[in-house]
């Protein structure tokens, strides 16, 4: 008789729409709204930290859950966001060394520097995405394109991952003379 009272208890509770989860601290509503916050503000790195401190220091809660489910969705995007960053720096790499390569098909000399290009071969400077602009060098033996990422530094992965087109072809390191 205990078991049926406690058991039918138990299924009115959980009728009732009473949650069993902890009550929502304060600090996790808080943290939850920062996140979207930075979201809607386009500042998606800060949202997914946000999220994951979250998510790992209220696992157990509505906000964790909410955060968890962000945290994979928004990553998952700004890894789409990053790579199709990278392709545009790639192309926009080509597209210089395309234009240095046509240069010398008409003069037999390479450029001296990448406003010989201008208009004729480039209608003005290239830049990455983020406005750095795409390197041209004149080597000894021919030239260096260089895109340096994000960063405009020598090295890097993701966002500032480094294109190299020397004397025509694609290369991880530039060997220079």
């Amino acid at each position: 008789m205990r078991r049926f009272v406690l058991f039918f208890a138990l299924t009115i509770f959980m009728l009732s729409g009473v949650s069993c989860e902890k009550k929502e601290p304060p600090r996790a509503v808080l943290m939850l709204q920062k996140a979207d916050f930075f979201y809607e503000k386009g500042q998606l790195r800060k949202a997914l930290y946000l999220y994951k401190q979250l998510m790992e220091s209220y696992p157990n809660t509505k906000s964790g859950k909410v955060a968890a489910d962000n945290y994979v969705r928004y990553s998952q995007m700004l890894q789409t966001e990053i790579e199709a960053n990278k392709k545009i720096n790639f192309d926009r790499t080509k597209q210089l060394a395309r234009a240095v390569e046509l240069y010398f098909r008409d003069y037999r000399k390479y450029p001296d520097s990448v406003e010989d290009l201008i208009p004729k071969y480039i209608p003005k400077k290239i830049t990455d995405v983020w406005g750095n602009p795409i390197v041209y060098k004149k080597t000894k033996d021919g030239y260096v394109v260089a895109c340096f990422g994000k960063d405009g530094i020598i090295g890097g992965i993701d966002e500032d991952t480094d294109f190299f087109i020397q004397n025509g072809e694609v290369v991880s390191t530039p060997d220079i003379k």
